[in-house]
């Protein structure tokens, strides 16, 4: 069992909450009663921006130490006061796993990332290595551990992030969309682990979209909207609302089988196309690693392509190539019967990543939206769909995962381009903005368009999608 560095009681109870940001004009988030008590399972739902990463942020500390904010009300771990701690304090009774885990590695090496926690609270190498032991055990993380984090997809680099916040060792853990970027084994991995933490006592809360594997691990249900708690759902009252009511309240589905089941009858019947963008003889590789190679893949305008297979397999990697950032000289790429340079491929070929906070360069929204298009003018009819109009004036590396998410799609869409990659495009959006997205997609496939959609949401690409890639399937295309 991994041992409690808390002695405290881990109870949190907040009353008459109000969380306003600084230069906001209304607060990001208001509770007027809430008790969790410790070792309970307890899921924040609700549409983004809805308020529930500020809860978060003010239970580990951020809020207002590093997210300034005028906090008031009262919000109590057992006895202490959350608002005169630091996070240094609560680091020994708090965990957390951001949205975007990349943001919070200190290291470049596995190893070194998933004993640091220890290593900062003191620890022995004798009860590190223990604590290294168990959380192997639930990870299965040891082939990984000499690799560059860098080196990681966006899976995988979840999957440290998790293994470190448990070794952390503390008796709350808090999780901010832990499986957006996870292919379903990871997705069953995951489970697993919570479900034995949980039943070692620890406290999880998980502000999270998608919520199908919750089903069997969650005690409660918290629903907010427009920054505040609005509801508080006993699990099995929350899991027999109607289909009509899950949408109406704007929540993705509860049980993701019947997706699962569709995307793989489509990957089963997938055949190449004749003409569009024809992939000849390209080894896909990754730090010098060969993943695959496709001897022969075409795939014509006017549809959405899915690309699925687990964390790792090289789905990223071959957008790399298609976009021109990686070559394989050997390799013949071409469109419409005209081959391609890295260059020519660029220029045709618009690309929206999995960290999205490395496209962004202008200092407001608004500017981002056309950076290197001169002349062109804001659709604001596509702006509003996803709800960018506020935020036009705003820096980019100050919005949430996902309005990052938002900008990037739309700032894709304004480029109009002949081929579209979107990387998980569908992390960090609710359901009416997953929607957007299908119906943006949708838009594309009309104007002739070919889009490759890499992505592990089983919901959006059973919605959206022509065709379905297992990569396991590319080597003998």
């Amino acid at each position: 069992m991994l041992s409690n560095l808390s002695s405290i009681d881990t109870t949190i109870k907040i009353n008459n909450l109000q969380v306003t940001y600084a230069a906001a004009d209304k607060p990001a988030l208001q509770i007027e009663d809430l008790t969790i008590p410790a070792g309970q399972c307890v899921v924040l739902c609700g549409p983004s921006g809805s308020g529930k990463s500020s809860l978060l942020k003010l239970l580990n500390g951020l809020i207002p130490e590093y997210y300034p904010a005028q906090v008031t009300g009262q919000v109590f771990l057992g006895q202490l006061d959350l608002r005169q701690a630091s996070v240094e304090d609560l680091s020994y009774h708090v965990a957390s796993v951001f949205q975007n885990p990349a943001t919070q590695f200190f290291h470049t090496q596995v190893l070194h990332e998933l004993v640091f926690p220890c290593e900062n609270q003191g620890l022995s190498a004798e009860e590190i290595a223990v604590r290294l032991e168990e959380v192997n055990h639930l990870f299965q993380l040891e082939t990984f551990y000499d690799k560059p984090i860098f080196q990681l997809s966006g899976g995988q680099k979840q999957l440290i992030a998790l293994a470190t916040a448990t070794m952390q060792g503390s008796p709350i853990l808090l999780l901010d969309e832990p499986t957006a970027n996870l292919y379903q084994e990871a997705v069953h991995k995951v489970q697993g682990v919570l479900r034995k933490l949980k039943q070692e006592g620890k406290t999880i809360i998980i502000a999270e979209h998608l919520l199908a594997y919750l089903t069997d691990l969650a005690d409660r249900y918290l629903y907010f909207q427009e920054g505040q708690l609005v509801a508080d759902y006993p699990a099995g009252d929350f899991l027999h609302r109607t289909e009509k009511c899950r949408q109406d309240m704007g929540l993705r589905c509860y049980d993701a089988e019947p997706y699962r089941r569709a995307i793989a009858e489509q990957a089963s019947q997938f055949k190449s196309d004749q003409e569009g963008l024809s992939i000849g003889n390209l080894s896909v590789s990754q730090a010098g690693q060969l993943l695959y190679k496709i001897e022969q893949l075409c795939l014509k305008p006017g549809q959405v392509v899915g690309l699925v297979g687990p964390n790792g397999s090289g789905k990223t990697s071959l957008a790399r190539y298609l976009v021109g950032l990686e070559v394989d000289k050997a390799s013949q790429i071409t469109w419409q019967g005209k081959a391609l340079s890295p260059r020519q491929s660029l220029e045709k070929t618009s690309f929206v990543m999995q960290d999205v906070h490395l496209q962004l360069f202008a200092e407001t929204v608004r500017r981002e939206l056309t950076l290197g298009q001169k002349g062109k003018q804001l659709d604001k009819a596509l702006i509003s769909r996803f709800r960018l109009e506020d935020l036009l004036d705003r820096h980019p590396v100050g919005l949430s995962g996902g309005e990052q998410q938002r900008l990037m799609i739309v700032a894709s869409l304004l480029a109009d381009k002949d081929i579209l990659i979107f990387d998980e495009p569908s992390s960090g959006l609710d359901l009416a903005q997953m929607k957007e997205l299908a119906k943006a997609l949708a838009f594309l496939k009309k104007e002739k368009k070919l889009v490759l959609l890499i992505s592990h949401d089983e919901e959006l690409l059973a919605m959206v999608c022509d065709k379905i890639i297992a990569i396991e399937s590319l080597k003998t295309v």
